[in-house]
């Protein structure tokens, strides 16, 4: 079988991670980056560093897009102009127009286009998922998702409350999240605490709070928090209740994941890292293998959700949210 090639643009700390898995899958890469840093990363990885967009997309299986979000619709409708699949860190677009344009193309042309939502390949996450579609949580869902991460501000740069902020970046990990367990979401209420907006709580920069409607009933909370310090750099929780019972789970246990109600006791987390699982899933689909647990469309929804928290943050009224994307 040929070995696949995938152009990495960027070489900033998702790009690393990225690479490193693209790497252990056996796959050739190839590295651009405005910022002068390809070669040393090209050389740690036994990567090949490339002068220019045009040359990273010639020839290449796919284009993993590991920029600022500001530059992802111009890479991604680049690569898509010359037939190249496309994988693109979250979120895929500054706005939903932007969004829309990278799907409506990709879709046109025949391209397959993978955003990296990477929190969707967190065993405890796809369990949840799992465990929700079996009907084992039985009617009525509430759920709460929390996020916290050390704010990256060299990434983002200035952050306004009237652009979002944390709602439309990462406030998408859980709001996809939801969307993928729950389906469709139909309102958004959102507030938003922290740079120019109200003061955020002690010990942090910024805080977001969403909760969804969805189509089926089901009621989703988000929360999602930049800290001040790197320690821990991530932490990951949620606590979902139905009729059939209630899982909660939170990354700083031990245990990773407690259940209630009769629900499985094997419902455990561990395995591959989210990063590990998520290339290897789409290196799989490129070598003709089956298609991702995600795709184009949760991409679009996933801006299209959290550009509505933006907005419903900003008026402080709710927002009615048109039913377009497709659940997975």
């Amino acid at each position: 079988m040929r070995q696949l090639e995938v152009a990495l643009i960027g070489a900033g700390l998702i790009a690393r991670f990225h690479l490193q898995e693209w790497v252990d899958a056996g796959v050739a890469v190839r590295i651009h980056s405005n910022d002068g840093r390809a070669a040393e990363l090209a050389s740690e990885f036994g990567a090949r560093a490339v002068g220019s967009l045009a040359e990273a997309l010639n020839g290449v299986d796919a284009v993993d897009i590991c920029t600022p979000t500001s530059t992802h619709r111009e890479i991604a409708l680049a690569a898509i102009g010359k037939g190249v699949d496309v994988v693109c860190e979250k979120p895929l677009a500054a706005t939903a127009a932007e969004a829309e344009d990278i799907v409506d193309a990709a879709e046109q042309a025949g391209v397959r286009l993978y955003p990296a939502h990477y929190v969707r390949f967190a065993p405890a996450f796809a369990r949840l998922h799992d465990l929700v579609a079996s009907g084992r949580m039985g009617e009525g869902a509430v759920a709460r998702f929390c996020f916290s991460a050390y704010h990256p501000r060299p990434w983002t740069g200035p952050i306004s409350a009237q652009s979002g902020g944390i709602l439309t970046d990462q406030m998408l990990h859980g709001v996809d999240i939801a969307y993928w367990i729950f389906g469709e979401v139909v309102r958004v209420y959102a507030c938003y605490q922290g740079e120019i907006a109200a003061p955020a709580p002690e010990g942090t920069v910024a805080t977001g709070t969403a909760v969804l409607t969805h189509a089926n009933g089901a009621i989703s909370q988000v929360v999602s928090r930049w800290t001040a310090t790197p320690h821990p750099p991530v932490r990951v929780a949620f606590h979902v209740s139905g009729t059939g019972g209630t899982v909660s789970h939170d990354s700083r246990w031990p245990q990773q994941v407690r259940v209630a109600d009769g629900l499985a006791s094997d419902f455990g987390y561990g395995g591959t890292s989210v990063f590990a699982a998520e290339i290897r899933e789409f290196a799989a689909a490129f070598a003709g293998g089956p298609e991702p647990r995600l795709g184009a469309r949760d991409a679009l929804a996933a801006v299209r959700l959290t550009q509505a928290a933006a907005e419903s943050a900003w008026t402080g009224r709710a927002v009615e949210v048109p039913v377009k994307g497709v659940a997975a």
